[in-house]
């Protein structure tokens, strides 16, 4: 059984510094931004600079705890997992391929900023990536499901609480509080999507499957923003 200390640097450590570094992008960020073209790249998109950084310290940290974490994997549920991420994220799409939320551009485009086909874009396109389908699913997953489910059940020794004990709190506290982080365009998509990850967890009494469905779901967001010129959907 990990300790107090020990569940809160492998489970809540991880989605704070991550935060931290999306707060500083979102504070910091409009103060450096120029969009003009005299200004350098980390001026004219502050993001292009941050979310690497973000990626590889965030990792570095999930590489330094790994030890003290409890790899459950079962290939029959990260299998069940996979196919739930497939489901969810299909839902989550649909209200932007039947045009009911307009592609009103934006977001991740590192072309704009280096120019396509160029290796700055393919190393930006690659820390995006790791970042989508690795660094959020296990800072996410290991938070939510990990921590605040069994926080809600057991607030003074949460590590007690086996994963993927049921209450009814820690379904609303985890879903809305999941929901609310996203854009409020996305709410419906992002409650239906972790009410199915909660059920999975529940069900599988396991993190590893939760954390598999985060990292094809957004996999697939990541390859559907590029192929279909989509770069708001991240």
């Amino acid at each position: 059984m990990q300790t107090d200390s020990s569940l809160y640097r492998t489970s809540v450590y991880p989605l704070a510094l991550f935060m931290g570094f999306s707060i500083l992008l979102g504070v910091g960020g409009p103060m450096v931004e120029w969009d003009h073209p005299d200004a350098a790249w980390w001026q004219r998109a502050p993001e292009m600079l941050l979310y690497p950084i973000q990626t590889l310290v965030c990792g570095w940290w999930l590489w330094h705890v790994r030890r003290e974490m409890k790899w459950d994997w079962s290939v029959r549920a990260c299998t069940a997992g996979a196919l739930l991420g497939v489901v969810g994220i299909s839902l989550w799409l649909v209200p932007y391929f039947a045009g009911w939320i307009p592609n009103e551009g934006g977001g991740f485009e590192p072309e704009r900023i280096f120019g396509a086909g160029t290796a700055a874009t393919y190393a930006e396109y690659a820390l995006r990536f790791a970042r989508a389908a690795v660094i959020v699913p296990l800072a996410e997953e290991l938070f939510w499901r990990g921590f605040l489910m069994r926080w809600c059940i057991n607030r003074d020794f949460p590590q007690t609480v086996p994963i993927g004990t049921h209450s009814w709190l820690a379904y609303g506290v985890t879903t809305l509080a999941f929901m609310l982080i996203h854009n409020p365009v996305d709410y419906a998509g992002a409650f239906l999507y972790g009410s199915l990850t909660y059920l999975l967890v529940v069900k599988t009494k396991r993190l590893t499957p939760a954390i598999t469905m985060h990292a094809v779901a957004n996999a697939i967001m990541g390859v559907c923003a590029i192929t279909f010129n989509m770069p708001h959907l991240w």
